[in-house]
């Protein structure tokens, strides 16, 4: 298989980074092709904007999604973009790990999925949506830490709800919606709060996911 990894976190002493390195590790050992797209390490720039092409269309009113849709249609994206959009078509299985920040992803992942699943590429124009998407058969988790403990996420909790309700948007309203199969997130809570005997546990726990997903 060719397994892609969208990589967000800019500390690589980081506990995420080590997460990214135990999927890798895991994946290269069982002979499938590993690629990282580490987007701090690159210096990858999350906004969004006419500087995503090498040219524009005519339109006398410039709409982003309508010129990706062009730069689509005339090969004409950055080369920066082109790029990660190669790689997202050739994996089978796509990994977004990041840490959990504001119920969300950070803005450098966020701004990845604005400029590359792009208007398209993507979704829209030829392709469908959901099971009907791009990226059908193909599949996709996340791969994610957390500052908060487990009990958090609970009705009860601080948050008053589960982290599968918080992730809904990702894994439905991106993942989903241009085609993946979405399986269940990998999630390691607290990690900034736990022992190291804890969170070598937690790394010791992501294989066994993993296993358990693709063996």
């Amino acid at each position: 298989m060719n397994i892609l990894i969208i990589h967000a976190h800019e500390n690589p002493e980081s506990f995420s980074t080590a997460m990214m390195n135990t999927a890798l590790a895991y994946f290269k050992g069982r002979g499938d092709k590993v690629t990282v797209s580490d987007l701090y390490q690159k210096g990858f720039n999350p906004v969004a904007g006419k500087h995503d092409f090498k040219q524009t269309s005519d339109s006398a009113y410039y709409k982003y999604a309508l010129e990706q849709l062009h730069a689509h249609k005339t090969h004409s994206f950055q080369d920066d973009v082109r790029e990660e959009m190669e790689a997202l078509d050739k994996a089978d299985v796509l990994i977004l790990n990041f840490p959990l920040w504001w119920f969300g992803m950070p803005a450098i992942l966020k701004g990845w999925v604005d400029r590359i699943l792009a208007y398209g590429f993507a979704y829209g124009g030829d392709h469908g949506f959901y099971a009907a998407g791009k990226y059908k058969g193909k599949h996709a988790f996340l791969s994610i830490s957390t500052g908060s403990p487990s009990s958090f996420y609970t009705k009860e909790g601080p948050h008053g709800r589960s982290l599968e309700n918080i992730l809904r948007n990702i894994n439905e309203g991106i993942l989903g919606l241009v085609g993946y199969g979405v399986r269940s997130p990998f999630i390691a809570y607290s990690v900034s709060h736990v022992s190291q005997e804890a969170r070598e546990e937690m790394l010791e726990g992501y294989i066994r996911f993993l296993t358990d997903n693709f063996e």
